[in-house]
């Protein structure tokens, strides 16, 4: 566990080993009146909850004004700004989640780029939860299972206060979706086509986007470019790594081709984003 000077931020970092949903880190800041973060850009999804106070939040030339009772998301690849309202400074709790799943649940909670805030009914069941989770700060395989089971109840927690459901269609639908996520994860690094999932599930490349587009939003054709720009960022920021390895090591057979599509989606060259964010985690 990390704490800062005059235990004003607490901060537990443990990657969990899961694919489907993985913790990055969780913790607890008390703002004060010239409390900032950003402008930044992570490879992760984070979330904030603010349990106190006030704050702003600026998006995609939005701002959003935050009080007790709201989370907010910031997203892989996104450069986003926050800091506490100096007149009554925020505290807030947050969780660094990645994964297979995270993308899904996130827009199954209604939170996405258009809609990054909601309003949570029941704050307390939310920290608590992390709490727990905190208090798990010992690594051991125990400790790892309680955690990975808290975040699913977080996430549940959510999808309760959201009155979150499938239709009809999803309910059968949505194990196509999962499966194609897992086959487009485990196979990140080569050539893989969108022609490639439909014919792993067995179903049309016109279904594949239908189902896509309902589920998570994105086509396949931009999930599976957002998944490759994700491994890209990860392996930017987490190994010593030429560009066009890194490129090769995303399914690009161009590294030009790679270099353009990532600073398009990124805001800077692959290079630029190593030199800047490469052996750093940011929380």
């Amino acid at each position: 566990m990390e704490k800062s000077a005059g235990g004003e931020r607490a901060v537990m970092v443990r990657r969990t080993s899961s694919k489907e949903l993985c913790l990055i880190s969780c913790g607890y800041e008390i703002g004060t009146k010239n409390q900032s973060f950003g402008p930044a850009v992570r490879d992760y999804y984070m979330i904030h909850f603010v349990t106190e106070g006030e704050g702003h939040y600026y998006l995609n030339d939005k701002h959003y004004r935050l009080s007790k009772g709201q989370c907010f998301l910031t997203a892989p690849g996104v450069s986003t700004l926050y800091h506490a309202e100096p007149e009554n400074p925020w505290v807030y709790m947050w969780v660094c989640v990645s994964g297979n799943l995270a993308p899904g649940l996130l827009e199954q909670c209604r939170m996405n780029a258009g809609t990054p805030v909601l309003e949570l009914p029941d704050m307390k069941k939310i920290t608590d939860i992390i709490d727990e989770m905190m208090r798990r700060d010992e690594l051991s395989p125990v400790n790892e299972c309680y955690i990975q089971g808290s975040l699913y109840l977080l996430f549940a927690a959510l999808l309760e206060q959201q009155r979150a459901a499938y239709s009809r269609t999803e309910q059968s639908d949505n194990r196509y979706v999962t499966k194609a996520v897992d086959f487009i994860g485990e196979h990140i690094s080569g050539e893989l086509l969108v022609e490639d999932v439909a014919e792993y599930l067995n179903v049309s490349r016109s279904h594949l986007y239908e189902l896509f587009r309902r589920e998570l939003g994105v086509s396949p054709q931009q999930f599976l470019t957002n998944a490759r720009l994700a491994n890209a960022r990860k392996l930017l920021t987490e190994n010593d790594l030429s560009i066009a390895e890194t490129a090769a090591l995303s399914g690009y057979k161009n590294a030009f081709a790679f270099s353009r599509a990532f600073k398009q989606a990124n805001g800077m060259s692959p290079r630029d984003f190593k030199k800047t964010y490469g052996s750093a985690i940011i929380l």
